[in-house]
């Protein structure tokens, strides 16, 4: 691995830091250094600009600084207009503005590319469940839980949509089954609270 293909690396290391405990979380003068540092790798490794755009975007979205993060990932873009997981990642920017129309049309771009795109059918599901379309919404889920039947967050997910269908037994199945499997005790709690809101335990 090339030195510069390893501090790409370190640096995803550091942003799944940001979803960890805060004792972990980086700092902001350290996110910046961050920053700066892959704005200058790309300009002197132009195979690499997409990648370092795409991470600063990241980073960006982590601090909540969303004008920053739109610029970032539109100059990654325009590296690799193809690719969906850009778009993904600019549509979690504008999901993180509330702007959620653009967000929409952003997920679903990312979908008609890629239908097995997961994360974006994810939260496209948030979205309509946010703008009271829970049946569109568990239609996405139900669909990205076919490619990942295991996973917690989208059980999670799924529960909460069923929960305002009032379709409670279901929901606390979900639930039940995302508390299981969770690797994370945030999900863990959140989903075993959902339980005992629903009389379950």
């Amino acid at each position: 691995m090339w030195p510069d293909d390893r501090f790409l690396y370190d640096v995803e290391a550091v942003i799944a830091r940001f979803d960890g405990p805060e004792a972990q979380r980086p700092d902001r003068a350290h996110s910046r250094r961050l920053v700066q540092d892959l704005e200058l790798l790309g300009e002197r490794e132009p195979r690499l600009a997409e990648r370092c755009y795409a991470l600063q975007a990241r980073i960006y979205l982590k601090l909540q600084e969303f004008e920053q993060a739109l610029l970032s990932v539109e100059r990654a873009i325009s590296l690799a207009p193809l690719d969906p997981g850009l778009v993904v990642l600019r549509g979690e920017i504008h999901q993180g503005q509330d702007a959620y129309s653009a967000a929409l049309r952003d997920f679903s771009e990312a979908l008609e590319r890629n239908p097995d795109a997961v994360t974006a059918r994810m939260h496209r599901a948030e979205i309509q469940q946010v703008g009271g379309d829970p049946t569109a919404a568990l239609a996405d889920i139900t669909d990205a839980l076919r490619q990942e039947p295991r996973s917690a967050r989208l059980l999670y997910r799924r529960g909460l949509i069923l929960a305002d269908l009032r379709r409670a037994h279901e929901a606390c199945a979900d639930f039940r089954a995302a508390a299981q499997l969770a690797s994370d005790p945030v999900l863990r709690a959140k989903a075993e609270k959902r339980l005992r809101e629903l009389g379950i335990s």
